[in-house]
């Protein structure tokens, strides 16, 4: 006889519920601030349950990181396919996203990404090969000095934005210009 309240385990669906869930609290604390505890508990699973997908803390952020890497490649990869100017695709992509915010000002992909290099440098070599990788990849349209500045301005915006939030009619202002003057060589 089977117990009717017995659920069956989907091992990719938990991994992923824990792996958004390290990601929103990463987002919000750093990974200084985040615990298993917390992430088990936002993950709707027991901190063993977390331990039997990721072996220890630096596993799952690892993981985080290179999920969130992968959104980013999708997403990316969207905007390039959408964009018919040759020129700057991928840095107006790249803008795009870094100052893509949701309703509380902040894009949770982003900044988890972000405070986890702030926070602990020795993550810093996922960042370094996921922008080399990109950058190589579309050398072709992106290897202008002017648009490497203007991906490094879309930076500088989102830290100011990330810890000093301002109006986001301004933030949407200056990106609309970073994108505009991506256009032009």
């Amino acid at each position: 006889m089977t117990n009717a309240l017995k659920r069956k385990k989907d091992p990719d669906l938990v991994r992923q519920k824990i792996l958004e869930s390290t990601e929103h609290l990463v987002a919000e604390n750093g990974v200084t601030g985040m615990s298993i505890q917390a992430v088990a508990d936002m993950a709707g699973v027991t901190k063993g349950g977390l331990f039997h997908h990721f072996a220890n803390k630096q596993i799952l952020i690892e993981a985080m990181l290179e999920f969130i890497l992968q959104k980013l490649d999708a997403q990316i990869e969207q905007r390039i396919m959408k964009d018919s100017t040759q020129y700057g695709k991928f840095t107006r992509a790249y803008i795009d996203i870094t100052l893509d915010h949701d309703e509380n000002g902040r894009s949770q992909n982003w900044s988890a990404f972000c405070m986890t290099m702030i926070s602990d440098k020795q993550y810093q070599h996922y960042w370094d090969h996921w922008l080399e990788k990109h950058l190589k990849q579309y050398e072709s349209t992106d290897s202008d000095i002017a648009l490497r500045i203007l991906r490094h301005a879309a930076d500088g915006l989102w830290y100011i934005e990330h810890f000093n939030p301002s109006k986001n009619n301004e933030l949407l202002q200056l990106k609309a210009e970073l994108i505009r003057k991506s256009y032009i060589q």
